[in-house]
């Protein structure tokens, strides 16, 4: 009765002979998984705005296939009676940033580049904020010419950026326009304002 059945595997006798298998998989799955991982993430940063360029108040910088500064930067108060005239909601501002873009090139479509801006917020204890491009507010009489980039102009020209702002952005840190080219990710210029 005490002898064990024919056939029959001990646990220690198994792990004892599968041993060497059973630590390859111990290393060689954490590291299959890693790289796997890894070439993921490296992906969404390469398709993603994640080094910025930066260029000081006043200063033009080369990104894309054009230069870009920023011309003037203009902040309506919302409790102002310009503020209230655009129905900005309570404790909110509208900062309305003019951007110079100067074609240097097309891409290979034999345009010129298309952007999107966004305006961030630095330097504070908290997270650092950011807003869209809300594009035209609305106004009495004619609105802004230009909005945003535009792939059809080949020669200097502007457009206005405009920012719908907390009241407090910008007053204890510091402010930038981030223009995005797709073509140029993961480079994005960072234009400070004054």
């Amino acid at each position: 009765m005490g002898s064990a059945v024919k056939g029959a595997v001990e646990p220690a006798g198994w792990l004892k002979r599968n041993r060497r298998a059973l630590l390859a998989v111990l290393v060689l799955l954490p590291a299959t998984l890693g790289i796997m991982f890894a070439n993921q993430w490296l992906g969404y940063f390469e398709e993603w705005p994640s080094r910025p360029v930066p260029a000081a108040a006043g200063e033009t910088i080369e990104y894309g296939n054009a230069r870009w500064s920023i011309e003037t930067s203009d902040r309506v108060l919302g409790d102002s009676a310009a503020g209230r005239e655009r129905n900005l909601p309570a404790g909110s501002d509208l900062l309305v940033v003019t951007v110079a873009v100067d074609p240097t090139g097309t891409g290979p479509d034999g345009k010129t580049d298309l952007c999107s801006a966004r305006l961030e917020e630095s330097g504070r204890q908290e997270a650092t904020r950011t807003w869209s491009n809300t594009g035209p507010i609305s106004l009495d009489g004619p609105g802004p010419e230009r909005t945003s980039c535009s792939s059809t102009l080949t020669t200097p020209y502007t457009f206005d950026a405009q920012f719908v702002v907390p009241a407090d952005a910008g007053k204890a840190s510091s402010l930038s326009v981030s223009i995005v080219v797709v073509e140029a990710l993961p480079d994005y210029a960072s234009l400070a304002l004054d």
